[in-house]
């Protein structure tokens, strides 16, 4: 009796360490497996979070313009999004898909150049050219090749 009461606590306690790791696993990742962006694994807040802590750590932010940037391109993602999800509902075509995501790139970017301090602009704008070059050779926002 002791001995099957202690196989069964045994299993009881490995059923409840194996399901309390899943779980872990499951909320602390935002993006598909080896940090590809699957679908349905994407959070586009983490992805934001990683973006500033990318941009605090470099521009030297202060929190007033933490906030700001913060702002701007949560308020740019979501727009972006919006057309994403329009796009892929048959309103619209790539190219003009493309040319209508260049614009407001181009009005979130003026948004930060004017909070930003004119070297912190230069350091920005070096990030920007760096993440298009890894964009271009497939290595994904955040990810040097």
């Amino acid at each position: 009796m002791k001995r099957n009461a202690y196989i069964l606590f045994v299993i009881l306690i490995g059923l409840i360490v194996s399901c309390n790791q899943g779980s872990r696993n499951n909320s602390q990742q935002s993006f598909g497996p080896g940090g590809g962006m699957g679908p349905g694994n994407f959070d586009p807040q983490a992805f934001v979070n990683r973006q500033m802590d990318e941009l605090k750590e470099a521009l030297e932010l202060t929190k007033d313009q933490e906030k700001k940037v913060r702002e701007i391109i949560s308020s740019g993602f979501e727009t972006m999004q919006k057309a994403r999800e329009e796009m892929r509902d048959g309103s619209g075509n790539f190219e003009g898909m493309r040319e209508k995501m260049q614009k407001m790139r181009e009005e979130q970017n003026e948004k930060i150049k004017e909070v930003l301090s004119d070297e912190q602009w230069t350091k920005y704008d070096e990030i920007q050219k760096e993440m298009r070059e890894r964009m271009r050779q497939g290595g994904g926002p955040g990810r040097p090749q």
